[in-house]
């Protein structure tokens, strides 16, 4: 349990963190790349706590998004 509350405490952590800095980048006069880049970022992780705290029979079985490997040659 405590680390089902620690999953959701850093998912409310996440989105309120997410909010700043698209605020920051709204806000911005400069088109600023890395405080877009944080905010992928930011969204990337946000997805993969809440795939996290899906029940794991419900997850699919390709795994959350962002983390899918490719097929094919290499």
């Amino acid at each position: 349990m405590i680390t089902l509350a620690r999953l959701h405490a850093a998912l409310d952590s996440v989105v309120e963190t997410e909010q700043v800095i698209a605020a920051i980048h709204e806000a911005s006069a400069i088109s600023q790349p890395g405080v877009a880049r944080i905010g992928e970022l930011l969204g990337e992780t946000r997805e993969l706590l809440r795939w996290l705290l899906v029940r794991p029979e419900n997850r699919h079985a390709v795994g959350p998004a962002g983390t899918r490997r490719k097929s094919g040659g290499g």
